[in-house]
């Protein structure tokens, strides 16, 4: 039921701007880890690229819960996806509706922030992407060039 409400939010934020995706923000005690996507069952791999044709830059989270999150680019925009192991999907999201996260900066976020998740992306008038991040309960956020360099990681106010 705090998942479905939690939902429920979120989907409401997405009619006001650019969405917030169901991630777990690690606050109720769950947790989530960045995966190979050699980890995660070919059936939900399958179902990501039928339920998704064209998906590119695909990242793979395993939850708690024993299920998957994939966050990636389609249509000029960021999505989050939830699957089960047998490929259903449980939910799905727009992250960003500004433009696709490009990989070099996807990249660059990957590997100066491993076991964070992004729950919004923002493409700045700069060229700049702004990362929103929770980390135990706090948000954060880190703003990246649009060639990957971190220019700057702060909690957000």
């Amino acid at each position: 039921m705090k998942n479905f409400l939690l939902v429920s939010v979120l989907s409401t934020a997405l009619l006001v701007s650019c969405s917030k995706s169901a991630t777990n923000d690690n606050s109720a005690g769950g947790s989530t880890v960045i995966v190979p996507a050699s980890a995660v069952p070919g059936t939900t791999r399958t179902a990501l690229t039928t339920n998704f044709p064209g998906a590119t830059e695909i990242e793979w989270q395993r939850n708690s819960s024993s299920s998957f999150t994939s966050q990636f680019n389609q249509n000029s925009q960021r999505h989050s996806a939830g699957f089960d192991d047998n490929g259903h999907q449980s939910s799905h999201s727009v992250i960003c509706l500004d433009a696709p996260v490009p990989s070099v900066v996807l990249d660059a976020f990957r590997a100066n922030f491993p076991a964070d998740s992004v729950y919004e992306w923002n493409l700045r008038n700069d060229g700049t992407w702004k990362a929103h991040i929770m980390r135990n309960g706090v948000k954060y956020e880190a703003t990246l060039s649009a060639t990957g360099t971190v220019l700057k990681f702060e909690r957000s106010n």
